[in-house]
């Protein structure tokens, strides 16, 4: 072992400029009617297929009803409701969307779920001024991904909306 290997450095191996990686929100995208819409990937707790959801008696309209997470029993939220949507029946693309802050907890119906989308933060804007006010307080801002107009929810709106509403 008496030869001795040499490695030569080029000085842009010592001075290799990084590239800037640009930050971006990782959102769980899903269909409501014909309108798509994302939540933080953070802020879902999981994403479940439609089983079987109880009717709930003299609850609130969007709430579709209850159903039962491993032994934990959660109100069903039927976003086309708190949105003004038309009405679409459960399909096999159905899903619920479970989210939490604090002590609330909800499965939100959505038509379909996507991929999970990230999303640079220099795509994202503010939510449009001509969005109804109701629905705007929901909405922290927006992109077009893919030929897709996505409004991005705050989930503690929408959870305060619902609480709001509740009877």
């Amino acid at each position: 072992m008496g030869e001795h290997q040499r490695v030569t450095l080029r000085e842009e191996d010592l001075y290799a400029k990084a590239e800037a990686r640009e930050d971006t929100l990782t959102l769980v995208v899903f269909r409501l009617a014909s309108e798509w819409y994302g939540i933080k990937i953070a802020d879902v707790n999981e994403v479940l297929n439609v089983e079987k959801i109880a009717f709930l008696p003299s609850s609130p309209e969007y709430i579709a009803g209850i159903f039962n997470l491993r032994g934990n029993i959660l109100s069903v939220t039927d976003l086309r409701k708190v949105f003004g949507l038309p009405h679409e029946e459960l399909t096999a693309r159905s899903r619920l969307v479970v989210i939490s802050s604090g002590a609330l907890e909800t499965g939100l119906l959505v038509d379909e779920v996507v991929e999970p989308l990230e999303v640079p933060l220099s795509r994202i804007d503010p939510a449009l001024v001509t969005i109804a006010p109701d629905r705007a307080e929901c909405l922290s801002g927006t992109t077009h991904i893919d030929k897709k107009f996505i409004g991005i929810l705050k989930i503690e709106m929408i959870l305060r909306a619902i609480e709001r509403n509740a009877p």
